[in-house]
């Protein structure tokens, strides 16, 4: 993408967000996704924007040259042309499809569309696959979030580090009516010994 086409997405998503500035972008999203109503208001402007096309990652330049941290993280985010090869070789164990460095979803993403497209769109279950994805990045866990509730996808998000089980905070994305062309509800999990278990992680509340 050009460094005109770049600025312009910037500015598109910004705007969408309404905020000044990207950097405020992560919180704001986050704000935005926690209050149903709010987040309602927020896919239906995103989906008109970019033309109802959710067939693509939209944040992707725009995550990559704003928030990731490749200096301490060593974050880049997957290609669209990449994550599209990658999905053919997710395989769902038991329904369960296991992304470790979900990023801002593109692979997740073009795992579902590919389930959505097999078939006619109204009977598409989503219910059928259950997304477990974990990602380390404070910054990048809001736009994971926004990726899989807008799509109406089902997930267990887990705000954590892969290798060493330890996670900030769990959220379940749920589409509630099972809707094909509906979005998704979110809830964070409750910091409990039972969840840790379950989830077979240990709740920090700093990832190092």
């Amino acid at each position: 993408m050009s460094k005109t086409a770049t600025k312009s997405m910037l500015s598109k998503i910004n705007k969408l967000l309404d905020i000044d500035d990207s950097y405020k972008a992560p919180e704001r999203m986050m704000q935005l996704l926690s209050d149903q109503k709010a987040s309602k208001k927020l896919f239906f402007s995103f989906l008109e924007e970019f033309n109802y096309d959710v067939s693509y990652e939209w944040f992707n330049s725009y995550f990559e040259d704003e928030h990731a941290d490749r200096k301490r993280n060593k974050q880049d985010f997957t290609p669209t042309c990449i994550s599209k090869l990658m999905a053919e070789f997710l395989e769902a164990d038991d329904g369960i499809i296991c992304e470790p460095a979900a990023g801002t979803g593109s692979t997740v993403i073009q795992h579902w569309y590919k389930r959505v497209r097999s078939d006619y769109i109204w009977n598409y279950n989503p219910m059928s696959i259950l997304y477990f994805c974990y990602e380390l990045s404070d910054k990048t866990i809001p736009f994971l979030l926004f990726n899989l509730m807008i799509r109406g996808m089902n997930a267990v998000v887990i705000h954590g580090n892969t290798l060493t089980q330890k996670a900030k905070d769990v959220y379940h994305v749920f589409n509630e009516k099972n809707n094909p062309m509906g979005f998704s509800t979110l809830r964070k999990i409750e910091h409990c010994k039972e969840a840790e278990e379950f989830f077979g992680i240990h709740f920090v509340d700093k990832l190092t």
